[in-house]
C-alpha cells in the first residue's frame, strides 16, 4: 500500500481536486494514507485536508518520516493525476514495483529525453534516505518509468 504525500503551499482549489482524485484509490484500499506537508498555506487548506481524512505536518521530511506504506508518492498540488492513474500504479506494483513517475500528461518527445517538468514521484519507503525535498526524490528515482 501507498503513503501519499502531497506538497502544498497556497492553493486551496488545486488541493481539493487533488485529494478528490485519491480518494477512488483509497477506498480501493491502493492508498493507506494522505499526508499533507504544508509549507504556509491558508486556514482553508486545513479545513480541505481535514474534510478529506488527510493528516497535515510541517514538512516534506516530517511527511515521509511519518509515513507507513511500503511505496511513498510525493504529489505536487498542482499535478493533476489522469484518470485511471491508480490502476496503471496498481499494475507497477504488482509487475514488481521500482521507482516511477506520475505525469498529467503524455509526455512530449522533449520530455521523454529529459524527464517530466512536473510528476508525482512513486518510491520504496525503504529507500528515503537523505532525502530533504521533491528534487530528491526525483534523483532517488532516478530515469524511473512514467505512468499514468
Amino acid at each position: 500500500m501507498i503513503s501519499v504525500v502531497v506538497i502544498t503551499a497556497t492553493s486551496d482549489r488545486d488541493l481539493a481536486a487533488l485529494l478528490s482524485a485519491l480518494v477512488p484509490a483509497a477506498v480501493d484500499g491502493l492508498v493507506r494514507e494522505v499526508l499533507v506537508a504544508d509549507a504556509g498555506s491558508s486556514d482553508a487548506a486545513a479545513a480541505i485536508c481535514e474534510d478529506a481524512g488527510a493528516d497535515v505536518v510541517a514538512d516534506l521530511a516530517a511527511a515521509l518520516r511519518r509515513a507507513k506504506g511500503d511505496y511513498v508518492l510525493a504529489l505536487s498540488a498542482s499535478l493533476r493525476l489522469r484518470p485511471g492513474w491508480d490502476e496503471s500504479v496498481r499494475r507497477h506494483l504488482e509487475e514488481g514495483g521500482g521507482p516511477a513517475l506520475l505525469v498529467a500528461r503524455e509526455p512530449g518527445l522533449l520530455e521523454r529525453l529529459t524527464g517530466p517538468k512536473l510528476a508525482g514521484v512513486l518510491v520504496r519507503a525503504r529507500d528515503l534516505d537523505g532525502v530533504g525535498d521533491l528534487a530528491d526524490l526525483r534523483r532517488h528515482a532516478g530515469r524511473a518509468p512514467i505512468l499514468s
